[in-house]
């Protein structure tokens, strides 16, 4: 099975956030049965926000968590191919950053997309991605 990441969930790998420890143990059965996958977009995302957070909780490991946070996980390269199928895949009102994860997670054949961001949840469902946001109730 090949499971698209985005970066709201990836950072629950590192982060003790809500829903990060259902996301933990969650991810941890994942990672033997199941392919991880993001796009490379998710890299820098992960990276960003890690260093967003450590200079404002003053600690100077996020290089160390951010190498955590993307252990295992596979890079989808933010090709042609990925901001072509983005300039295009609905809804209109799609952020573009959420454009290229759903691209991308189109790419690879996701069989699960999962995140934690709601307007992100809802464009992937529109477009036929089955998604989860472990943790959080079975309606989403």
């Amino acid at each position: 099975m090949v499971v698209y990441l985005d970066s709201s969930a990836i950072l629950k790998r590192v982060l003790d956030e809500r829903h990060s420890r259902p996301f933990r143990q969650w991810i941890a059965e994942q990672s033997t049965r199941s392919e991880l996958v993001t796009s490379t977009l998710a890299w820098v995302e992960v990276t960003r926000a890690l260093r967003r957070v450590a200079a404002v909780c003053g600690y100077a490991d996020a290089v160390p968590r951010e190498v955590d946070a993307l252990s295992g996980i596979s890079a989808c390269p933010v090709s042609h191919e990925i901001v072509s199928l983005a300039r295009r895949i609905g809804p209109d009102e799609m952020r573009s950053l959420d454009a290229i994860h759903c691209a991308s997670a189109a790419m690879v054949d996701a069989d699960l997309f999962v995140s934690y961001d709601d307007r992100l949840l809802d464009a992937a469902r529109r477009n036929a991605l089955p998604v989860l946001a472990p943790g959080l109730d079975s309606r989403r």
